[in-house]
């Protein structure tokens, strides 16, 4: 059974994307345990309030919002893996984008630029999967207010905006901690994030792409392979399974560091170093 079939999920702006395959915006309410939910935010919590500085990335916003992984954080990705699967899979990641007062906010974007388009990248792409996403994928922790996701080009009622309605309201959704939202990877369904005004909202963000598209860069959830790799996911394992098992050559740490040094973000980025990657 797909994802979008689960009784629970719900979507709250049905479309179908440029590649045939159903989309929108899906909400998974209670998704996560409570018992997980307690043991991530107890980690959480438990962290220092100023994360150390994050240094992989090409988008500045990031640096200073980046929380290292906590115990349960490889269980969660397991959780959600179980809900995709078995037609999509993510990526292992092991660390919350944490969003607090004064962040104002997050800046409005889509998860990939397009399939086949990795010459519009303006974020690193060490998985070599941002253009062959489907989806975004956020798992939502911590009690704030305010920090609702938000999409500019969706109107409240789930249906896409016409060119003459642009200014008006926009769909937003203020999630819970244990709500699981999925939505299109692109074009129209950019979004971004309201201030957070109390408290601390944290997500355990990533993307998905369906398992026959895995590049090679990592094992599929459920396979003997993954669980091979990630045994008894002790600290040396989970770090381990943290590197891609074939490099990208685009994203090297030498190429991520020139890339940094050139102090280009977006759309200069990537025109001044991604251009040739254009796929015929």
């Amino acid at each position: 059974m797909a994802f979008y079939d689960r009784e629970d999920c719900f979507n709250v702006s049905p479309h179908i994307d440029d590649y045939g395959t159903k989309s929108g915006i899906f909400i998974i309410k209670n998704a996560i345990p409570k018992e997980l939910i307690e043991k991530i935010e107890s980690g959480l919590n438990a962290l220092s309030q100023d994360p150390e500085p994050y240094t992989g990335g090409l988008i500045s916003w990031y640096t200073e919002k980046m929380a290292e992984g906590v115990p349960g954080t490889i269980d969660l990705w397991e959780t959600i893996s179980e809900i995709l699967a078995p037609e999509w899979v993510i990526h292992p990641a092991n660390n919350y984008l944490k969003v607090k007062p004064g962040d104002n906010g997050m800046f409005i974007h889509t998860d990939s630029p397009g399939k086949g388009a990795c010459h519009l990248l303006s974020q690193t792409d060490v998985w070599s999967t941002c253009c062959e996403l489907d989806y975004g994928v956020c798992a939502y922790f911590g009690e704030y207010d305010g920090g609702a996701i938000f999409y500019p080009e969706i109107n409240p009622d789930g249906f896409l905006k016409t060119q003459d309605d642009m200014d008006s309201p926009c769909f937003e959704y203020k999630p819970s901690s244990g709500d699981i939202v999925i939505h299109s990877a692109f074009n129209p369904y950019g979004h971004g994030v309201r201030e957070v005004t109390s408290g601390t909202r944290y997500v355990f963000s990533n993307f998905c792409l369906k398992a026959k598209d895995n590049p090679g860069t990592f094992y599929n959830y459920g396979t003997k392979e993954y669980y091979d790799q990630i045994g008894d996911k002790s600290p040396d394992l989970i770090k381990k399974w943290m590197e891609p098992l074939k490099v990208n050559p685009q994203f090297t740490h030498e190429k991520v560091k020139m890339y940094q040094q050139s102090g280009l973000e977006g759309e200069e980025l990537a025109k001044t170093f991604f251009s040739d990657m254009i796929e015929e």
